[in-house]
């Protein structure tokens, strides 16, 4: 059987259009069946392989499901292998869910590309809504139909967002139907509540497994921007969690402060990519803190100046200054805090300083030539020994890997 027919029959059995695309980039067939391109691609390919992260000469090993910006889900499976690479299968578009009137409206209003609004929406009205269960099942199927390997669910490259895994429903909060929004679907209040307890309890591991779970529409806080709307619903989640955060024995002030960075961060993004990262970062970050909690059973005095020195973080915070806080000696400072943190005071001082520099570097536009002077390091030099001490490499090469802002 050929391979045009092969995909003709996935076509029709899963009712999705399919595309094959060579290994240099030429479209050798597509079927769409009786449905209509995505009009905000504008029939541009280069723009739709962008959208999916695709470059046709780069050789996939394993089969992949992405998630574009457009809500959309694509399956790419490579046929054959580095010798005889014949090309990649694209099976899609589908949803995750069905698309509401605002969620639209949004999503044309944030990307600012021009086109036919009555298009955009019966467009949506065509694509199938597949549930991410039934999409890593069809992945596999493929999968095994042309490259003749049957591989487990683990296998699939699950690409939402390019790699930012946490989806709207982990990090939403308490949201109530209000009027107005009676179509509006929510999320599931169990997993809100799951998530809040492995906040809670500072189990890290649970929650790398708890942000790749299912994905499933939410509500809207913003009729005319998913980006404004995805921005309120982040705000809800990191506020909600760091609540959990100070339940579970986090001192309040240093759950606050956390929760008021990653806020006022995320309302400097503009992309899903970027609000997806800062909201999982804000998520981990409070759940390793109460982890660190949880596993150090440090005086009041220790975790007094240790709430001092994170809340003076921008501060040159001298040994004196933390003792006095404390109503202790210097001497007494020195002894009891190595005893119980394990690093000297000053050591502890650095940590905190240059965490909150990679922050920075992650999601600002702070030159790094600011961010030394900022944290009150002496001198740029100065600034950079200290970072490359705790890193293993400068700010500048952090910055080439880690920056998340696009400018």
């Amino acid at each position: 059987m050929d391979l045009k027919r092969q995909c003709k029959l996935i076509a029709e059995l899963f009712d999705m259009s399919i595309f094959f695309v060579s290994s240099t980039g030429e479209v050798q067939f597509e079927l769409l069946g009786n449905r209509i391109l995505n009009p905000l691609y504008k029939n541009d390919k280069q723009f739709f392989f962008s959208v999916l992260g695709f470059d046709p000469s780069v050789c996939k090993e394993d089969p992949s499901v992405v998630r574009t910006m457009f809500f959309e889900n694509y399956i790419l499976i490579r046929i054959g292998n580095d010798l005889n690479d014949e090309g990649t299968i694209i099976l899609g578009p589908s949803l995750p869910f069905s698309l509401i009137e605002h969620k639209i409206n949004g999503l044309i209003n944030d990307t600012h590309l021009f086109a036919n609004r009555e298009q955009v929406f019966h467009y949506y009205q065509s694509v199938p809504v597949i549930t991410h269960e039934r999409l890593i099942n069809i992945t596999i199927l493929v999968n095994q139909m042309f490259n003749h390997e049957l591989i487990e669910a683990e296998d699939v490259v699950q690409d939402y967002l390019r790699g930012m895994y946490i989806k709207e429903k982990e990090i939403q909060g308490s949201i109530n139907s209000s009027k107005g929004y009676d179509e509006t679907l929510h999320h599931n209040p169990l997993n809100e509540k799951k998530l809040l307890t492995i906040v809670k309890e500072g189990k890290l591991d649970m929650l790398k497994h708890f942000t790749q779970l299912g994905h499933e529409n939410t509500g809207v806080l913003s009729k005319s921007s998913h980006i404004r709307s995805k921005k309120n619903l982040g705000i809800i989640g990191i506020a909600l969690a760091a609540r959990a955060a100070i339940d579970g024995g986090l001192y309040s002030e240093i759950a606050f402060s956390v929760s008021d960075v990653y806020i006022q961060r995320l309302e400097d993004l503009r992309t899903d990519k970027e609000i997806d990262q800062c909201c999982l970062e804000a998520f981990f970050s409070l759940t390793e803190k109460v982890s660190q909690v949880k596993e150090s059973q440090h005086s009041k005095i220790v975790t007094l100046c240790k709430n001092y020195i994170y809340n003076h973080r921008y501060s040159k915070i001298t040994h004196e200054e933390i003792a006095e806080h404390a109503g202790i000696s210097p001497n007494y400072l020195s002894v009891l805090f190595k005893k119980e943190v394990g690093v000297p005071v000053n050591e502890y001082i650095q940590q905190i300083k240059i965490e909150e520099a990679k922050h920075m570097i992650q999601f600002t536009n702070t030159p790094l030539s600011e961010i030394g002077s900022l944290l009150s390091f002496t001198d740029q030099s100065y600034f950079t020994k200290i970072f490359k001490k705790h890193l293993g490499r400068t700010p500048k090469q952090y910055q080439q890997t880690h920056h998340m802002i696009e400018e």
